[in-house]
């Protein structure tokens, strides 16, 4: 027992150095950023400095708008000037029924992603939620998300039979995000409602290039602290549920974990942009428990998973 409390304090110290680190460093970015971006404004330029600037941007715009971009991190897709992005696509996925789980599944995987909305202060995403940019200061953003994150069944998986099923539920989430293109990082902390509610932290980054006007690119990582309502949630058992999952012929033994550091994962996206709307999506994402909390869980049966989707999308 005493190691065990030893593990969980030493995780949650070291993800609060991480994130006071990491929030600090985003924080005097943005402050920087928004000092920068007030000398700039103030200063007088020639006007064809100015006629310059413009046409440059123009072009970058431009080229930008012609890609079709997927990213976790929404300042790292391209600018498109002000104006609305819509993707919209359906694909087929392939990855664990749940973290841990050995068995996976093919299921399919419908997505839209918009941004650009009331000047890119909105974005909607089936991976990222309803996202709302509260600060704007050049490359550093604050606001909120909400989203929602589906349950799962005890028919998922043999390693499931005899335990209650996990039932979908909505979450907000407070964001910072610093873009210093092609790069951009992001700190989250989110809230998962519901009848067993749990928050999740998560550091991000992500790099995304567009080698020519049909093809872009992002690969992304992130790596998550979990704290123990939400890993009891989808890595503990109680007594009562091992006896009634056991007694169904799935041996099992009660485990109340607590906090710590749950996954650390990449994920890379490759759009190409077969016509002017249309584009052929390929998504591969590898995810790996960390921490122990989820890694001794009598649910985990691998430490390790990929998830792969492969399908098609339109741009309007």
């Amino acid at each position: 027992m005493n190691y065990l409390t030893r593990d969980k304090r030493r995780d949650r110290r070291a993800l609060l150095s991480v994130a006071r680190i990491f929030g600090a460093f985003m924080l005097t970015i943005g402050l920087y950023s928004l000092s920068l971006a007030q000398q700039i404004d103030s200063a007088a330029q020639p006007d064809s400095q100015i006629d310059e600037v413009d046409v440059t941007s123009r072009k970058q715009t431009a080229l930008d708008a012609e890609a079709i971009s997927l990213s976790d991190t929404p300042d790292a897709e391209p600018s498109v000037g002000g104006k609305t992005s819509i993707v919209i696509g359906a694909a087929a996925r392939v990855a664990p029924v749940y973290d841990g789980s050995k068995t996976t599944k093919v299921s399919p995987f419908p997505y839209i992603d918009i941004h650009g909305l009331f000047h890119d202060r909105v974005f909607i995403s089936d991976i990222r939620g309803l996202g709302v940019n509260i600060v704007d200061a050049g490359g550093f953003r604050a606001g909120m998300a909400f989203n929602y994150r589906g349950g799962r069944t005890s028919s998922d998986s043999p390693r499931l039979r005899g335990l209650p099923d996990i039932g979908s539920a909505a979450s907000a989430a407070g964001f910072m995000t610093y873009s210093l293109k092609p790069f951009a990082f992001e700190f989250k902390v989110q809230r998962e409602f519901g009848s067993s509610p749990g928050t999740e932290a998560e550091l991000g980054a992500s790099f995304a290039m567009a080698p020519n006007p049909r093809w872009h690119v992002s690969v992304g990582a992130q790596l998550n602290w979990h704290d123990a309502k939400f890993n009891q949630k989808y890595f503990g058992v109680t007594a009562a549920e091992a006896a009634q999952a056991s007694a169904m012929g799935n041996l099992m033994t009660a485990y109340e974990p607590g906090s710590g550091l749950g996954t650390v994962g990449m994920t890379a996206t490759s759009v190409y942009a077969m016509t002017e709307h249309w584009g052929f999506v390929t998504r591969l994402g590898l995810r790996d428990l960390i921490g122990s909390p989820a890694k001794d869980s009598p649910l985990t049966e691998r430490t390790f998973g990929v998830d792969f989707a492969i399908g098609a999308i339109y741009k309007f």
